[in-house]
């Protein structure tokens, strides 16, 4: 957008531990994704300070700055008891000499207790020099540990004056951090990984803007997602600047920000109208993997979910322009999918030209297959199929299932199919004995990992697409399916409103993609799979 500055708070370059071959490392490659995406500044972290030796680290990363003036550097501690480390004073004296103005702490990578015995000279030294300490509340690559917000609670209740930053939260702890907000007014976040429904929109309204910070979570989450959360989201321009930039630079008292990246003149049409946060209504959007709560809800007991009925999420999908969502509801897939069909029934009669349904069957309470078809889809008219074996237990490829393939074999239905513990075999052996079912693989771009399980499937099985969705926004997996798969056979969904759909729908437009791959995935294609449907 024109006039923001995009200050990215949460960033690391540098050889890492577990990494995928195709994840990018090098300072030169965020340097390149900064001016793609049109982000101004960035905090940045080397790899060695989390995952190796902080001392070693923050050399390293003097080095990379060099290559840019908007790159600004945050450096790693440890608690000097063992002499490994500089008293905390004398470490304060080496960033002042250094310019550096932020300060990280790894304590489950490099092995520590975060207390007030172990870190109380650390705490009290920041605090007293108005040094911002940032931790990272995902887990360690080496202990698989992670900072409990038991951890933060006690640390900004031990030091209020300590201004606490924490990356990498998580849209499940909502209801654990908004307590602690209103508890200490130390504590900030950044949104890389906190991307629950019109979050933005209710934390500004419970605590203005001041304590929320843009960060990406680069390299391994896409920038394009963060950076659409704060464009699309419903708030103040003057909130939106403080988020995109202006609220870190307040933390590090930085006098002179780097001039604003120019813009590049020559990008496609989609790319620039969501660079300036503006919905995409001449273009087909269709996400194809949604869910809802039921009427004037709220959320579910398993995770917050504002504004989940189906009237809340069309409103929140008018802000990207989305034209229709297909829909299981909550309660069908875990746990009474009799009652959970019918909410979804309703949000369709509610809304006929903007929801399709998902039928949920589940064969461990089933008693009457031809029954509950011809009500789901002969009778109320449900395209979409919903076996779900994370809740049910069952197998995909169960004969228990039979009665319902054959149907949507017979009808051209498709199918969202979550992950099970055999998910390859039992997808390859349902996929060729019902060919006319579009089986859609959900979550294709959680990881590379699970990228190229699901692209062997799609190669062996022409009826098999891959929906994109999951918080982990994989930066460049969307390239890698297009690579291998094609454009044809990739579609777009959300997992909405257990997540916002801003920033799916950012990972996917700020993806290295030509703007006709762009609107193949964004509805063209799951369009094609609706109107095969022989209802």
């Amino acid at each position: 957008m024109k006039n923001i500055f995009y200050f990215d708070s949460n960033v690391t370059v540098g050889r890492r531990g577990p990494k995928d071959e195709l994840s990018p490392w090098r300072t030169e490659d965020y340097l390149k994704e900064m001016e793609f995406c049109g982000i101004d500044a960035a905090l940045v972290l080397h790899a060695s300070s989390r995952e190796y030796d902080p001392l070693y680290g923050n050399k390293k990363i003097m080095e990379e700055i060099k290559k840019s003036d908007r790159l600004i550097p945050i450096w790693s501690a440890l608690p000097h008891h063992c002499e490994e480390f500089p008293h905390p004073k004398d470490f304060v004296k080496m960033m002042n000499d250094n310019n550096v103005r932020a300060v990280a702490l790894f304590p489950k990578s490099h092995q520590y207790t975060l207390n007030k015995l172990v870190c109380g000279d650390l705490f009290t030294t920041f605090s007293d020099n108005d040094i911002p300490l940032f931790l990272s509340m995902a887990k360690s690559s080496q202990s698989g540990q992670q900072i409990t917000l038991e951890d933060v609670d006690r640390v900004c209740s031990d030091f209020p004056d300590l201004k606490v930053i924490l990356w990498c939260l998580r849209w499940e702890t909502a209801r654990d951090i908004i307590p602690m907000l209103r508890k200490h007014k130390n504590l900030y976040f950044e949104f890389s990984g906190f991307q629950a429904n019109q979050a933005f929109e209710y934390l500004i309204s419970l605590f203005g803007s001041d304590r929320f910070l843009f960060g990406t979570e680069y390299p391994e989450k896409s920038i394009g997602a963060a950076k659409s959360f704060v464009d699309y989201s419903i708030m103040t321009e003057e909130d939106r600047k403080k988020i995109a930039g202006l609220n870190l630079a307040r933390l590090l008292k930085l006098e002179k920000l780097p001039e604003p990246i120019k813009q590049n003149e020559n990008e496609e049409p989609i790319l620039k109208l969501v660079k300036e946060g503006k919905p995409l209504n001449d273009i087909l959007i269709i996400d194809a993997h949604a869910h809802m709560g039921h009427n004037d809800s709220q959320g579910v007991g398993n995770v917050w979910q504002r504004n989940s009925s189906a009237k809340g999420m069309i409103e929140r999908n008018k802000l990207i322009g989305t034209d229709k969502i297909l829909i299981s509801s909550w309660l069908a897939i875990w746990s009474d999918y009799e009652e959970g069909n019918e909410i979804v029934y309703d949000a369709m009669k509610q809304f006929p030209e903007k929801i399709i349904g998902y039928a949920s069957l589940n064969p461990n309470y089933v008693e009457d297959w031809d029954k509950e078809i011809k009500k789901v889809h002969i009778d109320w008219g449900f395209k979409g199929m919903k076996p779900y074996n994370p809740q049910n237990g069952v197998p995909y490829n169960s004969p228990k299932y039979q009665k319902w393939y054959e149907f949507g074999n017979e009808h051209h239905l498709f199918a969202l199919m979550h992950m099970s513990p055999n998910f390859k075999a039992e997808m390859l052996e349902i996929a060729a004995k019902y060919q006319n079912i579009t089986f859609i693989l959900a979550h294709s771009g959680m990881s590379f990992a699970v990228a190229r399980e699901h692209i062997e499937i799609a190669k062996e099985r022409p009826n098999v697409v891959l929906e994109i969705t999951l918080t982990s926004v994989t930066f460049g997996v969307i390239e890698y399916l297009v690579k291998e798969v094609g454009a044809d056979r990739v579609v777009f969904g959300t997992d909405q409103p257990m997540r916002d759909p801003i920033p799916q729908f950012g990972w996917l437009i700020y993806s290295h993609l030509t703007d006709e791959e762009r609107k193949k995935i964004l509805g063209e294609n799951m369009q094609k799979i609706i109107e095969k449907c022989k209802l």
